[in-house]
């Protein structure tokens, strides 16, 4: 690319230059404004994001339903709020789960048994540390118990 089309990409780097110091620009003379949200109460703060969610699900298919299915989300994260236990590891299988689900939909055609899913030598050594730190899990839930 940098070969075929030197100048496309010459003025790509010339775009990103001129955004950055653009985006410079506005951040030095905006950011006593942008300070401003620190000293909004988080209760106040907390009601626009959870209004602008809300308007976010509707307006994708403009559907109640929407709203509830977030509402039901919302109550999970703050059950598992309270239980103590981390949101982010499902809030990243939610996102990565279609890609994966895509993934193995592709590759199930190409494969005889499960073993081909772990024949490579990577594939292998993740295989391993999953089950090895799944089972470090249950154990130390175990541990915790007696």
């Amino acid at each position: 690319m940098f070969v075929e089309q030197f100048d496309f990409v010459l003025s790509l780097y010339i775009c990103l230059l001129i955004l950055n110091v653009l985006a410079l620009v506005f951040l030095m003379g905006a950011s006593k404004w942008l300070l401003k949200v620190v000293v909004i109460p988080n209760r106040f703060l907390g009601m626009l994001i959870l209004l602008f969610s809300f308007v976010g699900v509707y307006s994708l298919r403009n559907s109640l339903t929407d709203c509830m299915i977030a509402v039901v989300f919302g109550l999970f994260g703050f059950i598992l709020k309270r239980l103590s236990l981390p949101i982010v590891p499902i809030i990243l299988g939610m996102v990565l789960g279609g890609i994966m689900e895509v993934k193995l939909r592709t590759s199930l055609p190409r494969i005889d048994s499960l073993i081909d899913f772990i024949n490579r030598p990577v594939a292998a050594v993740l295989f391993a540390l999953i089950v090895f730190s799944l089972v470090m899990f249950v154990y130390s839930l175990w541990k915790k118990r007696t």
